[in-house]
């Protein structure tokens, strides 16, 4: 190379770092992230004994993250970056695939600028690399395996098959799909010249790959798809959604149709520039894009199990085509030009694409961070957690850690739905339900709702299955709801018991207090709840005070009033922490209050992380909501009045965070 293409290599190569290092942490981590993350904390003696577990699909992505993980973390950040340092990297292997592809074209250096360009913009490629999973990786190794192959074929060296076959050994360890790969440059080499018995070797690959997949279609089962586990597809289909993906990482319908246009044409400019080029670089180009294809079209007669990254080793080839589209000569080559400038728009559009692209700033990602997040401000710590469905774990589990210096309630899962012929009934459910919540006075749902569909199937016109309709329907079920929020791919549900679920014990406070506000609003008691081994009273920065209210009225209210919470060290400057809004976030407005039926509010104060420790004030009080100022506050009558509307309920001690 020349100094000014390697000058373009090296601006391309910055490029392709910075585009995958933006916003890398913005996204919540979803499903597959979690779990990601979940792998890689167990011991180091499971992770390697999965290395030759055939189950495992990937093993030594958990190790390699694994030991990241000691060195630089558990940020969202921290687990995404080898996904980005091996998608950068994959943008150089595509390139040199290219551009031996190439070989002696005059056009090389343009086809090679093309696969940089192309490889380094593709919204399919940048999606995997900026997530923690082992996607990234695997088209990193592919892409170099293929280069690999392309190089042995033309160059013929013994040193670069045994090059090749040290990589296909790795690859395995990295995703057991890479054996498909692997396959084919088998094929690759036993026809890239005349070979003693090839054609029997040939059927023997052949017989041996299609083993492979039906061990796949075998151990995923026929009904994932049917049930919304995956996108079901017969072949036909799966190319065609390849295609989208592949170009603009898009389901069919997510995008203008004429966004793909400029990737068709220059796909078609590729496949015929494949007549200049070496027999044998059609040969490498032809069995490595298209023998997985085949036999992953297979399993989908079976199965219609279909995931696009599954095909992520045939991704690099993908790229090789579309930059061969620029070896034309005379106006095929402009318009492939042209193209490759179309290609860059769309795939710009694409990516700042409102509610789909990655950096459109709207969540395209579930928002576990999110609902978690409202969780943990808002949780006592004998409420109940419910997730749903039962593999959220690793993502409770991560972000509680995350939002909370105080231990998070344990949570509840149903692990007896089952897929396949035979369903979890509703007499089943109900079983187990009263069981798990036997005794708890307010519980929480976080809830999947398009993967809890793939094991608790929702009834025609339900947005819920049998989890889900349980707290969406809260009054049917005799509860308050103190509710529900809406992230995207995840739900976030408060159902609040007025007596104690199935043993209806009252709830009492345990500091009994009598205060009035107006004429009849009046104050019964209040509980705090420990969070610290000190017990009820003492708190952590960082945590929340966990308070229950207990209220009742001397006659029906005309109004619905808001209540605030105030914590303060000097009362007569604005607290420093505090809640504010309607009894259970306005599920249970005052104006429909009955004389003689108490009503419990729980609520929590987020205490700041950077509190400062010491003595603090509660202080409550009601308001207007029309009227937020002192002068809308309904006026306190009891000897704890500080006035202005404001009742000293309670002092509490914060100390450190840490302690």
């Amino acid at each position: 190379m020349k100094w000014r293409p390697l000058v373009i290599w090296l601006i391309i190569g910055v490029t392709a770092l910075v585009i995958r290092l933006y916003r890398l942490d913005a996204q919540s981590l979803w499903l597959d992230e979690g779990n990601s993350w979940a792998m890689a904390m167990q011991p180091w003696g499971i992770l390697f004994r999965d290395l030759l577990q055939p189950s495992a699909a990937y093993p030594l992505y958990h190790i390699l993250l694994k030991g990241w993980m000691c060195v630089a973390g558990m940020s969202e950040w921290a687990l995404r970056l080898p996904s980005a340092l091996a998608g950068t990297l994959s943008v150089a292997f595509v390139a040199l695939a290219a551009r031996t592809a190439a070989g002696t074209s005059p056009r090389r250096e343009g086809i090679t600028i093309a696969a940089l360009v192309i490889s380094t913009l593709s919204p399919f490629a940048i999606w995997y690399a900026q997530e923690a999973k082992v996607y990234a990786l695997v088209l990193a190794v592919s892409a170099a395996m293929i280069w690999l192959t392309l190089w042995a074929v033309q160059a013929d060296h013994s040193q670069a098959w045994f090059w090749l076959i040290g990589l296909a050994l790795i690859a395995l360890f990295i995703h057991r799909l890479t054996a498909l790969l692997s396959l084919s440059i088998a094929l690759i080499w036993l026809f890239s010249r005349p070979r003693r018995y090839r054609f029997a070797l040939a059927a023997g690959l052949l017989a041996t790959g299609i083993g492979m997949i039906a061990a796949m279609a075998a151990g995923v089962g026929s009904d994932r798809a049917a049930r919304g586990a995956s996108i079901a597809a017969d072949p036909l289909m799966a190319l065609w959604l390849t295609i989208t993906r592949f170009s603009l990482d898009r389901w069919p319908g997510d995008l203008e149709w004429f966004w793909l246009l400029p990737w068709l044409l220059m796909f078609g400019l590729g496949l015929l520039s494949l007549r200049h080029v070496s027999p044998n670089v059609r040969l490498v180009l032809g069995v490595t894009g298209s023998l997985p294809l085949i036999l992953f079209s297979l399993q989908l007669f079976v199965t219609r199990l279909y995931e696009t990254r599954y095909l992520m080793i045939i991704f690099p080839v993908w790229i090789i085509i579309l930059a061969l589209g620029i070896g034309h000569t005379g106006w095929l080559r402009s318009v492939g030009w042209l193209m490759l400038i179309g290609m860059i728009t769309t795939a710009g559009l694409a990516m700042t694409q409102p509610r789909f692209g990655l950096f459109s700033g709207d969540p395209v990602k579930e928002q576990y961070r999110d609902a978690i997040a409202e969780l943990a401000r808002r949780v006592h710590p004998d409420d109940a957690v419910v997730i749903h469905p039962g593999y959220l774990r690793p993502l409770y589990d991560y972000y509680t850690a995350r939002f909370s210096v105080d231990p998070m309630p344990q949570p509840i899962t149903f692990a007896n739905f089952w897929t396949g012929e035979t369903d979890y009934s509703q007499r089943e459910w109900d079983v187990e339900r009263r069981e798990a919540l036997t005794g708890y006075t307010r519980s929480w749902l976080i809830i999947a709702p398009d993967h809890a569909r793939t094991i608790d199937p929702p009834l025609p016109g339900d947005e819920y299955g049998l989890v889900g309709n349980f707290w969406a329907f809260s009054r049917e079920q005799r509860t308050w709801p103190c509710g529900i929020w809406r992230f995207h791919g995840v739900h976030l549900f408060c159902q609040e018991a007025p007596e104690a679920y199935i043993t209806g014990e009252i709830v009492r406070p345990t500091t009994p207090l009598t205060a009035l506000f107006g004429d009849h609003l009046q104050l019964l008691g209040y509980t705090l709840k420990a969070t610290t081994p000190v017990g009820p009273g003492v708190y952590r920065a960082g945590s929340n005070i966990p308070l229950s209210l207990f209220w009742d009225v001397q006659q029906p209210l005309s109004e619905d009033y808001s209540l605030f919470i105030h914590l303060c060290r000097d009362c007569e400057q604005p607290p420093v922490a505090g809640d504010d809004g309607q009894p259970l976030t306005g599920y249970l407005p005052t104006s429909t209050w009955l004389p003689g039926k108490p009503a419990r509010d729980d609520r929590a104060v987020y205490l700041p992380p950077d509190l400062a420790p010491g003595q603090y004030r509660l202080l409550i009080g009601w308001y207007r909501p029309t009227d937020p100022t002192p002068a809308g506050r309904l006026p306190v009558y009891s000897e704890r009045s500080l006035g202005d509307g404001r009742l000293w309920l309670a002092t509490i001690e914060v100390i450190a965070g840490d302690e």
